[in-house]
């Protein structure tokens, strides 16, 4: 009996689980910033992508604006920009959208104007993220020229 006792308390382990979550403040853009304008065309679609500058040159806001769009997908683009912005300014790496986005598929895609490192892409957000990819990171793979 005592050796039984002996060997079940043997099988008893402790597992301890700690949990340590960490909560980022969220880093606010300067009242005056800089950034830059792109204007292209995706598919026949005009694309204006629009970023905003924290003071050392990191991201941390992009607008995108569709013009001869219907408002459902209009709005849908912009509150996609204003996610992306708010995960920037939270720590959210560039790396991580442009891993996500790049390559996704979906109308209007196609021959892109107006850039000189992209030529085709596979959709908006396709086009979006190369180009951050390729400005702010650096990211000459994803170009075509």
């Amino acid at each position: 009996m005592a050796a039984r006792t002996t060997q079940s308390a043997e099988r008893i382990v402790e597992k301890v689980v700690e949990r340590i979550t960490v909560i980022r403040e969220r880093e606010k853009l300067p009242d005056r910033r800089k950034g830059y304008t792109q204007k292209a065309v995706v598919g026949g679609h005009k694309v204006y992508l629009r970023t905003g500058e924290y003071d050392d040159g990191r991201i941390g806001e992009i607008f995108i604006d569709m013009h001869k769009e219907g408002a459902a997908l209009r709005s849908f683009i912009n509150n996609f920009a204003i996610a992306v912005s708010l995960g920037l300014q939270y720590g959210v790496p560039l790396d991580e959208y442009v891993d996500a986005f790049t390559f996704t598929r979906f109308e209007p895609a196609g021959a892109v104007q107006g850039n000189d490192t992209i030529k085709m892409a596979t959709s908006i957000l396709d086009y979006v993220f190369r180009e951050l990819a390729i400005s702010y990171m650096g990211r000459y793979e994803l170009a075509h020229v």
